[in-house]
């Protein structure tokens, strides 16, 4: 059974109303006892019912009691007229008349009342669930538009800041800058590097590299004339601009390669993504 389309139906909204038969109640209940999703939205609408009936203090309406009373005010005329027609059952009828109307009038109250007013609530509770409904549809586009807005400005966010910080490093007179293009392992890869002459402080600009496999890592070389490639830091991919290690001496050239996670003491030199020398005074 398709249990979502069963309780979207109405049929246990009708259950509560009033409006189904024996039959047709003893299925619901059925149905419930086999399928604890509908028990549980059976329960809810019973709580919302009760919970509904004590804020509202909902009573029929005058228009209904009115329309009872005129009809049963009809029904009692008419027994009695009929009883005065024959006089000797007249004593016996004429008690019917006087004895059956007291539980006649309250059972036909009752049944008139209760069938307009099941009607009527059943209709304003439908309504009034089906705008819940609505405005929990309304609500959750409404947080996903603003999430969606929200991540945008924060990428927009972080562009601007990496590119003043980008700027920043250009402009500054103590910085000497690199810019390391891709190798055949990765040609369309770059990258920049900003040293800085007074502090020996190396920054890097991660431009174009691509998604490291996992398990790896990206790794910056200080190249020296005639040495091993130094370390000057293991860097996040993802970070645009970041601070490594603080590099002396004579350096003629900048590399990133591909480590395993953590960095390597030795560069992997066939793993060389991008490269880049210093220009010549």
């Amino acid at each position: 059974m398709n249990t979502k389309e069963y309780i979207k139906s109405g049929i246990l909204e009708a259950y509560w109303a009033g409006e189904l038969s024996e039959v047709e109640m003893k299925e619901v209940d059925q149905v419930a006892h086999e399928y604890p999703e509908v028990k549980r939205e059976l329960e809810e609408i019973r709580n919302s019912l009760s919970e509904y009936g004590a804020l509202t203090g909902a009573t029929p309406k005058q228009s209904i009691l009115a329309s009872a009373l005129g009809k049963i005010g009809e029904d009692d005329k008419t027994r009695f007229f009929d009883a005065m027609s024959d006089d000797q059952e007249k004593e016996v009828i004429i008690k019917r008349v006087n004895i059956v109307p007291v539980w006649s009038i309250a059972a036909s109250i009752l049944l008139v009342v209760s069938a307009g007013f099941n009607f009527l609530f059943f209709t304003e509770f439908k309504k009034a669930k089906e705008e819940v409904a609505q405005l929990e549809t309304s609500v959750n586009q409404l947080q996903q538009d603003q999430s969606v807005l929200a991540d945008l400005a924060n990428d927009q966010k972080l562009e601007i800041e990496y590119a003043n910080l980008r700027i920043a490093h250009f402009l500054n007179k103590d910085n000497v800058h690199i810019r390391m293009d891709g190798m055949p392992i990765s040609p369309n890869s770059y990258a920049n590097v900003f040293w800085n002459t007074e502090s020996n402080a190396v920054f890097i600009s991660v431009d174009n590299l691509p998604e490291p496999p996992q398990g790896h890592q990206y790794q910056l070389w200080a190249i020296k004339p005639g040495k091993a490639p130094i370390d000057a830091g293991i860097f996040d991919h993802n970070l645009k601009v970041q601070q490594l290690k603080v590099i002396k001496g004579n350096v003629s050239a900048f590399a990133v390669t591909l480590e395993k996670e953590g960095g390597s003491p030795v560069a992997t030199v066939d793993k060389t993504f991008v490269k880049g020398f210093l220009k010549k005074s």
